[in-house]
């Protein structure tokens, strides 16, 4: 947890994280901030920050599958 911390801090704010099992597997939940900009740019850095911090935790440990979601209007969607 404290690798993918700090892996997305060093470019975004952090607002929140968890850390759960599901199914018998560990899960990381990280709830970060990307600048204001255009929408697709936006998206294009939540998903190479994303990567980054999987890499960062696969120095550590086995990772599994990467999602990364938008908040829209009050709802989580696939970015």
């Amino acid at each position: 947890m404290a690798s993918a911390i700090e892996a997305l801090e060093a470019r975004h704010h952090v607002e929140s994280d968890q850390l759960g099992i599901v199914g018998g597997v560990p899960q990381i939940v990280l709830r970060f901030l990307v600048e204001a900009r255009d929408y697709q740019g936006e998206n294009s850095e939540a998903r190479l920050s994303a990567e980054m911090m999987r890499d960062a935790v696969e120095r550590v440990a086995l990772t599994g599958s990467l999602s990364v979601l938008r908040r829209s209007r009050g709802k989580w969607m696939p970015v």
